[in-house]
């Protein structure tokens, strides 16, 4: 029997917003605005997913490919556009974003 590593397809990061934000179509136009202003027109085109946004749209989480992320995370930190960005948690396997280190 062949064993196979874990592959690891997607990343998933966790972002407070700041102002908040609940506004889905214009939380992306804001990541794929700064994708564009730090690595060019073609990094806007980065595929991504919501997943979740909070009610207060204070935080949200997202889904990408693995080698697209850190190129995410380096844009939308990087660029003065509002709103604002800030990199809570980054990990390859979603639940663990739910740690109760979060909520106690």
């Amino acid at each position: 029997m062949t064993r196979h590593p874990c592959l690891k397809k997607h990343s998933y990061i966790h972002f407070s917003i700041n102002p908040p934000c609940a506004d889905a179509l214009k939380l992306r136009k804001s990541m794929q605005d700064g994708l564009a202003e730090t690595f060019g027109i073609i990094a806007s085109g980065t595929y991504l997913d919501i997943l979740w946004i909070a009610e207060s749209g204070s935080e949200i989480v997202i889904r990408l490919s693995v080698e697209d992320a850190p190129k995410l995370m380096a844009a939308v930190v990087t660029t003065p556009a509002s709103p604002r960005f800030s990199t809570i948690k980054q990990t390859y396997f979603l639940p663990s974003l739910s740690s109760k280190e979060r909520f106690t």
